[in-house]
């Protein structure tokens, strides 16, 4: 099943391609001469539709040029151009109009019996001869003679219709066909026939009157424009004489123009000797020849575009039915042409298609709509500039008021105060007059190192590099001590702003502020409030000790009071209320002792010892003391590496900070293990002596309050909260410092980080 609709894929995706992505090789035949007018369009035209037509193909081109060969010679050159096209393998051949068309058929190559044939533009096909071709299948466009005559009176009115024709077999056929359609309408058919040229006659086509009828001239002229109806006058192209077409065409007759019937040597220029305008019943040279109007024909864009449709049929092995196939005609105008001949354009009925009308003229209204929106848009918006600017140009005059009243405010806000405005360029300062008084100098412009010289020795450097990077900075304030004169140093604050100037160049402004007065206030503020948090302290300190004393003496006054008072106590409860007086004692010497631990850190009286010893020793010296003390169902367990290494310790009191570790991990871990290792950082030298427990765990947020004095995470838990206090001094003493890492419910780690030799 995957493989069907796998191969069914590939086969819609393989149909769906250009003709299969097979390129095709193509052969044209025109039947004219190599560049004739309009041969450019054709072609282009034809390759479009192919393209249109998703068909990849490859072209060769072949000009009959029929009004240069005869009959003979034009077959003997299509047959050799045959045989080129097979020998080059090609798929198609395309033809054009009727000569070449016939000249296909006619010449008896079998390669073109072989191969598909499509022709196009053919006005009178040879049934006999196509009838012998069922390979050949093409388009015609038969001439309505009668519809493009009746086209021409809606435009142009009754009028004089001529045509040239000659004895040719096309001929022929086309007087025929103009003649059978003509009949039983009141259009008129005339021959034109030569007469004698003399200076009392002209000749004039055959009336019922005789020539020797007319009084004068004038009275023929007069006769022949007088028109009741239209009349299509034929003019044989072998025997009239140049003298009568230049006078039919001169403008003599009000109501005289040509109409186009077929291409050939005759016909090419003859429609640009008449005044008015010509029509035609074919597409050749229309759009080309500007003095064509129009008619009622196929265009060349259609008949191209369903000629290529055609030939994509026959590639792909199709027959059309039927074979030949009339395009569809049209009414057709020609703008370039209504403009020579000033033709209104109320004279062409709407249901007539004007074709190569400019965009501009064809959109015309709607052109003027968008122009006349786009001048009314432009004068609002000139209108909208004025406002804008007469309202702008108020608010600037407004803001030079303002701008003038601040500088005057700022200017009496310097003066009354230690405040001075400076400049700088990134090389020079500017300050102002203030400035150059409480320097007791009359040069406004300072250098860095001459502002640096007035900065004291231990902050010029600061200053030299807040200077050498100003400008990444777009707000800063600096302080630094200066001395500006004989009072001594004191602080200032330099404040500034960078900004971009038109040129792109930075400018720095600022102000020179003296906080001197600030800094004492701020001095004395901290003097107050370190004796305040003495106070405080000393305060807290009796608190909690008065707390924590009281705490263990109620326990041991009132279980002493019970053995020697009450008698009937059983020598169990002796035991236990003894047991209970020592704890309670211990606590309380304990309490001692981290009181006077306590004020020894804060005198500086804490003495240490320090010696080097093995971490690996030590750390099995805590762990044997401790392993007797934390008992099951907690377990107690080492993680020692087998590298040892040599520490720098006071042996003392380091044993009494891990036991403060163990002491609380005792404390807060009820069941699973605790945890005692260390391990080395080989590229800080660092040993990490560490105590890990299973416990209740720390909030992040209290990490940091734990080694802080008499705090306690549980006050339900014995211990006066002094041990991680002093635990944290005693290992900075020993220059490292206590990492601690904690989840709640997870368990806790408590580390000691020290150097190693």
């Amino acid at each position: 099943m995957k493989h069907k609709a796998f191969f069914i894929f590939m086969t819609a995706l393989f149909i769906g391609s250009p003709l299969y992505a097979q390129k095709y090789k193509i052969a044209l035949i025109h039947s004219y001469q190599e560049g004739y007018s309009g041969a450019g369009i054709v072609n282009k035209l034809f390759v479009k539709g192919l393209k249109d037509q998703q068909i990849d193909f490859q072209l060769r081109t072949f000009y009959l040029d029929c009004e240069k060969y005869e009959s003979v010679e034009e077959e003997r050159r299509i047959s050799e151009f045959a045989d080129s096209i097979r020998s080059w393998g090609g798929d198609l051949i395309a033809v054009l109009d009727d000569q070449a068309t016939y000249s296909v058929m006619a010449c008896g190559n079998p390669y073109v019996r072989q191969v598909p044939v499509v022709f196009s533009g053919v006005n009178y096909p040879n049934q006999e001869l196509l009838a012998q071709y069922p390979n050949i299948t093409g388009y015609i466009d038969k001439p309505d003679y009668l519809t493009t005559c009746r086209m021409i009176e809606r435009i142009m009115g009754k009028v004089r219709i001529h045509i040239l024709n000659g004895r040719t077999v096309l001929d022929r056929l086309i007087w025929k066909d103009l003649s059978e359609q003509c009949k039983g309408s009141e259009i008129t058919l005339h021959q034109w026939k030569r007469q004698e040229a003399r200076p009392d006659k002209l000749n004039i086509p055959i009336s019922d009157k005789d020539d020797t009828e007319y009084e004068s001239l004038y009275e023929k002229l007069n006769e022949y424009n007088q028109l009741d109806s239209t009349v299509v006058v034929r003019l044989s192209s072998d025997s009239v004489a140049a003298r009568d077409l230049m006078w039919l065409s001169s403008g003599v007759f009000q109501y005289s123009l040509f109409l186009y019937t077929k291409r050939d040597y005759t016909t090419l220029r003859i429609g640009s000797l008449f005044d008015n305008p010509g029509f035609e019943t074919i597409n050749e040279g229309f759009g080309i020849k500007e003095y064509m109007l129009g008619g009622y024909f196929a265009p060349i864009e259609t008949q191209l575009s369903d000629m290529t449709a055609g030939i994509k049929e026959r590639l792909q092995g199709k027959i059309p039915v039927p074979a030949v196939k009339q395009i569809a005609k049209q009414y057709l105008v020609n703008w370039q042409a209504m403009k020579r001949y000033q033709i209104p354009l109320e004279s062409i009925p709407p249901e007539y298609t004007i074709m190569y009308r400019p965009w501009r003229e064809k959109y015309a209204t709607p052109i003027l709509i968008l122009e006349s929106l786009l001048v009314f848009t432009l004068l609002l918006g000139i209108a909208y500039l004025i406002y804008i600017y007469t309202l702008e140009k108020g608010r600037k005059k407004e803001a030079l008021r303002n701008l003038r009243f601040e500088h005057e405010a700022l200017t009496l806000a310097l003066e009354g105060g230690n405040t001075y405005a400076w400049c700088f360029d990134g090389k020079t300062a500017v300050l102002d007059q203030a400035f150059c008084e409480l320097t007791n100098s009359s040069q406004n412009l300072l250098g860095i190192e001459e502002i640096a010289h007035y900065v004291h020795p231990d902050e010029q450097a600061r200053f030299r590099k807040n200077v050498s990077n100003i400008l990444h900075r777009q707000r800063r304030t600096a302080q630094y001590r200066c001395q500006f004169n004989d009072t001594g140093y004191q602080w200032w604050e330099f404040r500034y702003s960078v900004l971009q100037n038109n040129e792109q160049n930075p400018i720095i402004t600022g102000l020179l502020v003296n906080i001197q007065e600030i800094k004492d206030k701020e001095e004395e503020l901290i003097r107050a409030r370190k004796l305040a948090e003495q106070a405080e302290l000393k305060q807290s300190f009796l608190a909690n000790m008065s707390h924590e004393i009281r705490t263990p003496l109620n326990a041991i006054v009132g279980f002493s009071n019970l053995l020697t008072t009450e008698k009937n106590i059983s020598e169990e409860e002796k035991k236990e209320f003894a047991s209970i007086i020592d704890n309670n004692t211990r606590l309380l010497l304990k309490l001692v002792n981290d009181v006077l631990e306590l004020s020894r850190i804060e005198s500086g009286n804490m003495s240490f010892h320090c010696e080097d010893c093995s971490a690996h020793h030590f750390a099995e010296t805590v762990y044997q003391t401790h392993q007797v003390i934390i008992l099951p169902p907690v377990e107690f367990i080492k993680e020692f590496p087998d590298e040892d290494v040599t520490i720098h310790i006071d042996r003392m009191r380091l044993t009494q900070v891990i036991t403060n570790f163990l002491g609380n991990a005792k404390k807060f871990t009820s069941q699973g293990h605790i945890k005692l290792g260390y391990f080395c950082d080989k590229e800080k030298k660092e040993i990490h002596i560490f105590v890990e427990d299973t416990g209740a765990g720390i909030p992040k947020e209290e990490l940091q309050m734990i080694f802080e004095r008499f705090y306690k995470r549980n006050e339900f838990v014995q211990g006066v909260g002094l041990g991680l206090a002093i635990s944290k001094v005693i290992v900075e003493k020993m220059n490292g410092h206590i990492d601690v890492q904690s989840e709640v419910n997870k368990g806790s780690r408590f580390t000691a980080v020290l150097p190693y030799l």
